[in-house]
């Protein structure tokens, strides 16, 4: 029995020793976490939401039922969380004090040119008791394995608005720009 058991575990180290080893006091901040908590936490507020758009020659602003809002949302939503263990070895992050905007930053760039989520930025408020609150988010994205190849840069201010801002570049063509805000009240 004991040879046995001996043998069963060293067969597990063998398979633990490929797998990648995970520093259990790395901690990031999830932005996709804590999006949906404020996405959920908004379902259960009457808010009125607007949509403005912005594209080369045009400019449109609307009222948008909260179904609207979610699918926009959904693009923060969907990212991939650098905070997953899997993904936390790619990002690199800084904390920073800024000073002028008296904000506290958590800075996540990505390691390596292919990564998806290129950057996240994470803005928080310190308060008179010495807690921090989350003030703006601002996520940049590439996908250069499609074609077009599309760059979007996005910033959710908590409680009041988030903008998206799509840059498309088709190979010969020129770059196309278009940004949508959408704020609530």
């Amino acid at each position: 029995m004991n040879k046995f058991l001996i043998g069963f575990l060293f067969i597990g180290y063998l398979f633990s020793c490929n797998n990648k080893k995970l520093d259990s006091t790395k901690a990031y901040f999830s932005v996709v976490d804590y999006l949906k908590a404020e996405v959920k936490k908004m379902d259960t507020i009457p808010l009125k939401f607007k949509k403005i758009t912005n594209a080369t020659s045009s400019s449109d602003t609307t009222m948008i039922t909260k179904e609207v809002f979610q699918q926009y949302a959904k693009e923060f939503l969907n990212i991939p969380d650098i905070a997953a263990a899997e993904k936390m070895d790619d990002y690199s992050e800084v904390n920073d004090f800024d000073e002028i905007l008296n904000n506290v930053l958590l800075i996540y760039t990505a390691k390596k040119q292919d990564d998806v989520v290129r950057n996240e930025t994470i803005m928080m408020q310190p308060d008179d008791m010495g807690n921090t609150h989350v003030k703006t988010i601002l996520v940049s994205t590439l996908q250069t394995d499609t074609d077009p190849t599309v760059e979007k840069n996005m910033t959710w201010h908590i409680d009041k608005r988030f903008q998206i801002v799509t840059k498309t570049t088709n190979q010969g063509q020129p770059e196309k720009i278009s940004t949508v805000i959408i704020s609530w009240e």
